[in-house]
């Protein structure tokens, strides 16, 4: 269990948990998972820990990104990777919240 433990760990550094998606962040809620599997009470399995670091250290290595490169900067909503890291951010849907909020009155 320690050994797999500490490969959660190493995935966790490499996937840091982006403060501007409290609540919706992936980084958040794999540290949430890692709790969840880890704690005695629920029980898991080695095969199934196992299975689970796999798959996220595949993911936090961009291994699919590297087998299968994007050929277009684009996207399907015409903005940039950073653009669309903005209009996801916390700060952006609480302002879009108070503007929808305002026009309704």
């Amino acid at each position: 269990m320690s050994a797999q433990y500490q490969r959660f760990l190493k995935v966790l550094e490499k996937w840091p948990a982006d403060k501007t998606k409290v609540g919706r962040d992936l980084g958040e809620q794999i540290r949430k998972q890692v709790t969840k599997l880890t704690s005695l009470e629920n029980g898991a399995t080695d095969k199934e820990l196992g299975r689970q670091i796999d798959a996220l250290e595949r993911l936090s290595s961009n291994v699919y990104a590297k087998k299968y490169p994007r050929t277009y900067e684009s996207t399907a909503t015409g903005l940039t990777a950073a653009q669309c890291s903005q209009v996801l951010s916390s700060e952006f849907m609480q302002y879009l919240n108070e503007g929808a909020g305002s026009k309704k009155k």
